[in-house]
Formats: C-alpha cells, sequence, structure tokens
C-alpha cells in the first residue's frame, strides 16, 4: 500500500516522533505514566499478569476525575451482571438500567484508542491519536475467573494530557484494515515477519461502545462461536479470564473517521481479527504463510 501522505508542507527530517510509552499490565493494576503530551502515542503494552488484559483510553467529561467514575460510573455494572447470571435481568434490560444508575456524563466519554487484548507473557505496540488535552482514564475491563471485573479489582489509571506537538512521524503501515458495520475489510493472506497494521473505523455501532479490533491466534479446533461468545461481555462467561484464544493484541474502541496502528511479529499460522462490538459479525479470519 502507499504509505499516508506526509503534509507537504512539513519535511520528514522536522517531524516530531511519535510518543512511545512502556504500558504494563499485572494482577491487578495498569502501570502507566501519570501525565502525557496530546499527539500520536504509542503504547508498547506487555502483559506480565497471568489473565487476559487490554488498556483501553477515553477522556472523561471536563470536571471529572477517577474518582468521580469509581464512585458513580464503574459500581453499575456489577448488579448488571449479577442480575444476568441470575436471571433477573435479560440483555433488554442493561440499557435502561445504565440510563437509570448512571449519570448522564457517565457514558459520554470520548474514547480515543489503547491497547487491545493481551495474553500473559505477549507483548505488543499499538499506536492511536489523543488529541485533546484533559483528565484521560485506562481501563482494563476483562472479567477475572470468578466473575469480577477488573476495573473494580484497581485495573482503572488516571493519565492528565497536556498540550503536545501537532507534526509527528506516523508508522508505514503494511497493510490496511477497515472496521464497518458490514464486517471488516483487509488482506485474507500475510506473509510472516514483523507487520504494522493500520486499523480505520469506518463506521460507528449502535450503542455506546464504539468498535475496537483484536487479533487472536487460532490453534487446530478453535470453535470461533465460542470466541464470538467470549467477545461479548454481557453474555455470562463472556470477556471472563481464561480466553478460549491466545490475544496478540489489537487496537481498543475509537469512533468514525478516526485510525490506529497494531504492530506485531507473526509466526506462519491462522489468525483472527474480531471486535468485542457485534464479534459474530464484525470479524475476519486471515492466513500468515512462509
Amino acid at each position: 500500500m502507499t504509505p499516508q501522505a506526509l503534509p507537504q508542507a512539513v519535511p520528514r527530517a522536522e517531524l516530531t516522533p511519535v510518543n512511545k510509552v512502556d504500558i504494563t499490565t499485572t494482577e491487578y493494576a495498569i502501570l502507566a505514566p501519570d501525565y502525557l503530551p496530546t499527539g500520536w502515542t504509542t503504547f508498547a503494552f506487555t502483559n506480565r499478569g497471568g489473565q487476559e488484559h487490554f488498556v483501553a483510553m477515553y477522556r472523561l467529561v471536563e470536571g471529572k476525575t477517577i474518582e468521580d467514575q469509581l464512585r458513580d460510573v464503574a459500581p453499575a455494572f456489577d448488579p448488571i451482571m449479577q442480575g444476568l447470571r441470575s436471571g433477573e435481568m435479560t440483555k433488554a434490560d442493561i440499557g435502561p438500567f445504565l440510563e437509570q444508575n448512571v449519570p448522564d456524563w457517565g457514558l459520554q466519554m470520548t474514547w480515543v484508542g489503547g491497547a487491545g487484548l493481551l495474553s500473559n507473557g505477549h507483548s505488543v505496540e499499538a499506536t492511536f491519536n489523543i488529541d485533546k488535552p484533559g483528565i484521560y482514564l485506562l481501563e482494563c475491563y476483562v472479567k477475572a475467573p470468578d466473575g469480577q471485573w477488573h476495573t473494580l479489582m484497581g485495573m482503572l489509571h488516571q493519565i492528565q494530557v497536556h498540550p503536545g506537538p501537532t507534526e509527528q512521524e506516523l508508522p508505514d503501515a503494511t497493510h490496511n484494515l477497515t472496521v464497518a458495520n458490514t464486517g471488516i475489510s483487509g488482506p485474507e493472506v500475510v506473509k510472516a515477519g514483523k507487520h504494522t497494521f493500520r486499523i480505520d473505523i469506518g463506521e460507528n455501532p449502535p450503542g455506546f461502545l464504539p468498535y475496537d479490533l483484536h487479533l487472536a491466534k487460532l490453534e487446530e479446533g478453535t470453535d470461533l462461536q465460542q470466541v464470538y461468545f467470549w467477545m461479548d461481555w454481557t453474555n455470562v462467561g463472556g470477556l471472563r479470564a481464561p480466553a478460549p484464544v491466545t490475544f496478540l493484541g489489537g487496537i481498543e474502541q475509537m469512533r468514525a473517521g478516526n485510525h490506529g496502528y497494531v504492530s506485531v511479529d507473526l509466526a506462519p499460522g491462522n489468525y483472527l481479527w474480531v471486535s468485542e462490538v457485534n464479534a459474530a459479525n464484525i470479524n475476519m479470519p486471515f492466513v500468515v504463510i512462509e
């Protein structure tokens, strides 16, 4: 593919490098900076925990902080899962429950990206644009084996973002992927080795969660329907560790019109791109060859 065009008025040598920061997850913490500049940022993400984790990043509405999120928003999701497990709630009840139990600002966060699902012992680089200053949160809301949300176990981290560089040199993508309501478009065969995938979010789905995209390594006999079921947090057992596949990273939620990059080293085998949102339709298997 043709690399993304650089601004003609800015010679490549004068561009600022993308900001690169180390992000580490454990049980149960996100180890990350407390301050970052705006601009294109690479999360060099390593999962040192024993469960799957991701690091989604979103901006809170002005005036709100991690304390507000932990007090007024995050606790509402625990009774939802309790109700679904007991049968006292159905998926159709989730929206009305959130409207009644979460303040308006609690579902008005601006999702900017982050690093996708990663199995223990793996590393990945995810690059995305943090476009505005403000108070942001990093979150992993995978569920522990007992069903508890990682968020409520300590995996919520606040970052204050201040103004940063305006012109930066973006990664050179080797392949393009586009996520739309009809599915994912991209290469079905890729050669083994290091690749940087540019992921464009072409449309917004219904609901408050925008699309993300995660990369999974498939083994012989992997049940794709089980993977799609697991990706849906509203399912009893959904997003509940352990995962049915090995995850190698991805890009977290962002609204339509935005894009990010995922850099990975792929061995030959069968793989799957899949979104947490509507996984049964927003997925694309592909093959890596020698």
